[in-house]
This record gives C-alpha cells, sequence and structure tokens, in this order.
C-alpha cells in the first residue's frame, strides 16, 4: 500500500516538472537567448569639430580636446565638413609624420561621413600640404559598445580618465577585434536554463521516492 501511495504521488509530480521543464525550455530559454543576443542601439553620429567643421585649427579650435571631451563606439560615425580640403585615413606611423603618401583611404567629397566599424583608434589627418603640420589631425579611441561589451577583467578599468591637460592623446596596445560575444552569451543563457530544469526535476523526484 505505502509503495502503491508513493507511487501515486509520484506520477502526478514527474508530469507537473515535465511541464515545468518543457515551458522553461521552449519559452523562457528562447526569451533569454534573444534578449542576449539583441543588437546595440543604433550609432551616433559625430560632427568633427563642432561648428566650424575640419579645418586648420585656430586658437579656439582643437581636435585632441574634441576627442577627449566624446565616447566613441563601434558603429558611431564621425562626419566632416569642410571645402577646398580632403580627409584621409592614416596609420599611426603616417599620423606622426604627417604623411599623406599612402593614406588608407582618401574623401574630397567636403561632407565625409565615416563609419567606425571596429574597437581601437583611427588616425585622420588633412591631405593638403602643410595642413596637418598646423594642426589638422585627429585622433579618436573606438570602443565596444557597452551593450556588447563583455565583462571587464577584475581589477581592469571601465572608464576612461577625466579631463585633458593637452598635447595628442597617447594610444596603447589594444585589440582590433570584435569583443562581443553575443551569439555564444546567448547559446549559454539558453543552456543554462535547460540544465537548471532538469536538475530541479531530478532533485524533487529523488526526494519523492525516498
Amino acid at each position: 500500500m505505502a509503495a502503491a501511495a508513493g507511487s501515486s504521488r509520484v506520477f502526478p509530480a514527474l508530469m507537473i516538472l515535465t511541464g515545468v521543464f518543457v515551458f522553461l525550455l521552449l519559452v523562457v530559454a528562447p526569451g533569454v537567448a534573444a534578449e542576449a543576443a539583441a543588437p546595440p542601439p543604433p550609432g551616433l553620429e559625430f560632427r568633427v569639430g563642432g561648428p566650424r567643421g575640419w579645418r586648420v585649427p585656430d586658437a579656439n579650435t582643437s581636435y585632441d580636446w574634441w576627442a577627449m571631451n566624446n565616447r566613441f563606439h563601434v558603429g558611431d560615425h564621425l562626419y566632416f565638413k569642410y571645402a577646398n580640403d580632403s580627409v584621409l585615413v592614416v596609420d599611426r606611423l603616417a599620423f606622426d609624420a604627417c604623411n599623406a603618401s599612402e593614406p588608407l583611404a582618401a574623401f574630397a567629397d567636403g561632407a565625409t561621413k565615416f563609419r567606425l566599424d571596429r574597437p581601437g583608434f583611427f588616425c585622420f589627418i588633412s591631405g593638403e600640404a602643410g595642413h596637418c603640420q598646423e594642426g589638422q589631425r585627429l585622433i579618436v579611441r573606438v570602443m565596444v559598445h557597452p551593450a556588447l561589451a563583455s565583462a571587464p577583467a577584475p581589477g581592469a578599468p571601465t572608464t576612461e580618465p577625466a579631463g585633458h591637460a593637452g598635447g595628442r592623446p597617447r594610444p596603447s596596445e589594444c585589440s582590433c577585434s570584435d569583443a562581443s560575444s553575443s551569439v555564444g552569451t546567448a547559446i549559454a543563457a539558453a543552456a543554462g536554463v535547460a540544465i537548471s530544469a532538469a536538475m530541479a526535476t531530478v532533485v524533487v523526484l529523488v526526494l519523492l521516492l525516498q
């Protein structure tokens, strides 16, 4: 009689737990995965140099200061507005030397929109003779969007240094690979839900059979 009573309790409990497991696997897990894989918000557009645009800087213009007081993320755009000038994308060596002979990309349309498509540093100089030497050059640091960034390692800085004491920002070594792992996060989240449900089912069954 005791065994029969135990079996009568186990079967309904098993049915309920099976239903809960299926619900978590088919309803909750896909929702968690979709949330983890959601794309970041649309990128912002920054007008280089503000209202003055892209030109040889004067006493009231500093591209270093402008760059240090903005935060750029993957997917943002830089908008260069200029006349009788050009925008060259260069590597760091060409940037430091104001070398316009071998740019990575060149634009001269007067209204250039450049997409920041990776994390790391981007360097820009004017292609007009003498302009770069007079300060018409820009270097920006691009970060992964917070919606996609992975958790920082223990002790790693999570904010940019405040303030600017003048001079060109000094880039450190950085990875230009996409640090986002949205697909892996989605799979891990879904798997975690399924494993948790399975473990709960086993524990309850063991308790009922005792």
